[in-house]
C-alpha cells in the first residue's frame, strides 16, 4: 500500500486581497510548510499539486529549490474545489496509483499542518482505510460579541482515503451536481461513508483572512517560547 499527496493552491484567495500562500513567515513562503511537510514524510510516495495560472510558475521555481527523490506533478486546477481534487485524482491514475492505494488530499491554505499529525493520520488510514483530523471550535455570535456557548466539530485535512473510493465517489458520477464542502463530505454523500477521525491541531487552521495568519503566528511563537 502506497501513499500518494495531492496538494490544492488553486485557489484565488480573493478574501485574503492578495495571495496568501506567497505571503511569507519567517522569510518563508507559507505554501513552502505544506509542501515541506508533505515531502519531509517517508510514507509519501508521489505529490500532485493543484495550482491556479497566475501561481503554477512560481510553484514550480519553489521545487526546483528541494532536492527531493518523489516524484511530483505541478497542474492545472479547475474553478472550485471539486474540479480540482478532480484533475488531481485523474493525474494520479496516470502516475499508475493502485485502487488500494492510499491518497491524502490536503488544503495548502492549512499551511502549517504539523509533520506530526501527519504522520498519525497515516498511521490510522492504514489500519482503517481512511482519516481525518477534526476540532471542536465555537462560533462567534456577532449580535452578543461573545462566543456561543456551543461548540462544533471542524474536519480539517490532509483527508485520507483509498484511490478506489475516492474515484468512486468523483470520477463515477460526473453527471452528479458536486458542491460538498471537502473530500469526507463528498465521499459520504456519494458513498454513505465516514472517514475514521482523530484529533486534529490547533495549528493546523484554514487561513482565509489576514487576521487568521496573525492569530496562527501568535500560536506559533507560544509554542516557540
Amino acid at each position: 500500500m502506497k501513499v500518494f499527496g495531492i496538494l490544492l493552491a488553486a485557489g484565488l484567495s480573493e478574501r485574503f486581497e492578495s495571495d496568501k500562500l506567497f505571503v511569507t513567515h519567517e522569510d518563508k513562503e507559507l505554501i513552502r510548510f505544506p509542501i515541506e511537510t508533505f515531502l519531509n514524510n517517508d510514507e509519501i510516495e508521489s505529490l500532485v499539486v493543484v495550482c491556479n495560472e497566475n501561481n503554477i510558475e512560481n510553484i514550480k521555481n519553489i521545487f526546483k529549490s528541494y532536492d527531493t527523490q518523489k516524484e511530483v506533478e505541478i497542474i492545472y486546477g479547475g474553478k472550485t474545489r471539486h474540479e480540482s481534487e478532480v484533475l488531481g485524482l485523474n493525474t494520479l491514475k496516470e502516475m499508475h496509483v493502485a485502487n488500494t492505494d492510499l491518497v491524502a488530499i490536503h488544503d495548502c491554505a492549512r499551511s502549517f499542518l504539523p509533520e506530526e499529525l501527519l504522520k498519525e493520520l497515516i498511521i490510522e488510514a492504514k489500519k482503517h482505510g481512511t482519516c481525518s483530523p477534526f476540532i471542536e471550535t465555537k462560533l462567534f455570535d456577532n449580535s452578543k460579541k461573545e462566543l456561543s456557548p456551543d461548540s462544533f466539530v471542524e474536519i480539517q485535512t490532509p483527508q485520507i482515503f483509498e484511490y478506489e473510493v475516492l474515484q468512486k465517489a468523483y470520477l463515477n458520477d460526473a453527471d452528479e451536481v458536486m458542491n460538498s464542502h471537502d473530500t469526507t463530505q463528498q465521499v459520504s454523500k456519494i458513498l454513505g461513508l465516514k472517514s475514521k477521525v482523530i484529533l486534529g491541531s490547533d495549528l493546523n487552521l484554514k487561513i482565509t483572512y489576514k487576521e487568521d495568519l496573525e492569530i496562527l503566528k501568535l500560536k506559533l511563537r507560544k509554542i516557540e517560547n
